[in-house]
């Protein structure tokens, strides 16, 4: 008793009030706690004192051993090799990546936007300008800024001049936005350089993205041949962004439980598929790679949980057991057995005889 009580002193208070209502007697939970010691000495996994004392179950740990899904995901980084163009016999050079123009994926990356989401994009310009001066202006006081907050500071007057006649264009030409680099040098008043300095600004912050695109014609003299021709550019507002200049929105819990149930379903989708194909399809972002995994993950876990508490319906009835489909087979009035004298033989009122 007296060892029993010095284990019991060693206790956390709130595990032990816990583990004497759940009636567990002060033995066993010293017991429990010189086990946790020896777990703690030896380097294994410790158990909480209320699964050694039987009052919960124990938790299948998700860090320790991925499912089957998550596990071909995670075997499966994204293709290293980047794409490379050629040069035509016309020595016309082609971006490697790009999409023919009328194709079907161009159609796809296109994304219409509407007047409420112009007039809040556009005022989130205003206000992503705004803060960057502000942690610029704090930066050359002293102040050290994060990562994302000097990606910020880049955000000049020039890429938000862009932006907006950007957004402007995706509005009026229902997210078709093609503009050459003529064209935006025309609507900025910019060089070729700062068009481009913009252009790469805009993308690493995450409000813009573009795909290349070339065409495919035929001349007399020069046959058929490829052109490189421009981009096609989208517009979005990250999440970060957002919150960090106060526009950030929660999402609603309908939305964001039909974004995880539809991350769950492209990550079984990229599971099933073969190898080649699954590293083809892998995002190269490893922010998107961990979703992907973690979503397949959090799938596995609900399927197995579903499987261990799966009540059965009472409008179905029992599955027959092979002593039952046995009876039903030689209680069957239809049944009919020849005798060796070609007498038919039933069963039934054989079965039923009394002696």
């Amino acid at each position: 008793m007296f060892h029993a009580q010095i284990g019991i002193a060693d206790v956390p208070s709130a595990a032990l009030a816990e583990l004497r209502s759940a009636g567990v007697s002060d033995d066993d939970i010293s017991t429990a706690h010189a086990l946790q010691q020896r777990q703690r000495a030896a380097g294994v996994p410790v158990l909480p004192l209320a699964v050694l004392c039987g009052v919960r179950e124990p938790q299948r740990r998700m860090s320790g051993a991925l499912s089957a899904t998550a596990s071909r995901l995670a075997g499966s980084p994204p293709l290293s090799r980047k794409p490379h163009g050629s040069t035509h016999i016309t020595r016309r050079p082609v971006w490697g990546g790009s999409v023919r123009t009328g194709d079907v994926a161009e159609a796809e990356f296109v994304r219409p936007v509407t007047s409420e989401q112009r007039k809040q994009l556009t005022h989130a310009c205003y206000r992503m300008f705004e803060h960057g001066r502000k942690l610029a202006a704090e930066a050359r006081s002293g102040r050290e800024l994060t990562a994302e907050e000097h990606r910020l500071t880049l955000f000049t007057r020039s890429c938000r001049d862009m932006l907006i006649r950007m957004l402007d264009e995706l509005h009026y030409r229902k997210g078709w936005c093609n503009p050459s680099y003529e064209t935006l040098m025309r609507w900025t008043g910019l060089g070729r350089r700062a068009v481009h300095y913009c252009i790469q600004r805009l993308r690493d912050l995450g409000v813009v993205e573009w795909i290349r695109r070339y065409i495919y014609t035929r001349d007399q003299e020069m046959g058929a041949r490829s052109e490189q021709t421009s981009n096609l550019y989208r517009a979005q507002l990250p999440a970060w962004i957002g919150k960090m200049i106060g526009l950030f929105a929660p999402v609603p819990a309908d939305e964001a439980q039909r974004r995880s149930e539809a991350l769950e379903q492209h990550a079984q989708m990229l599971a099933t598929v073969g190898a080649v194909e699954r590293r083809r399809l892998m995002p190269a972002d490893p922010a998107q790679r961990a979703a992907l995994i973690l979503a397949a993950e959090r799938a596995a876990e609900r399927q197995h949980s579903e499987a261990l508490c799966r009540e059965c319906n009472p409008c179905t009835p029992p599955h027959p057991n092979i002593k039952s489909r046995k009876k039903e087979k030689w209680n069957d009035p239809s049944r009919v057995i020849l005798t060796p004298d070609g007498e038919p033989l039933n069963l039934t009122g054989k079965l039923n005889m009394t002696p």
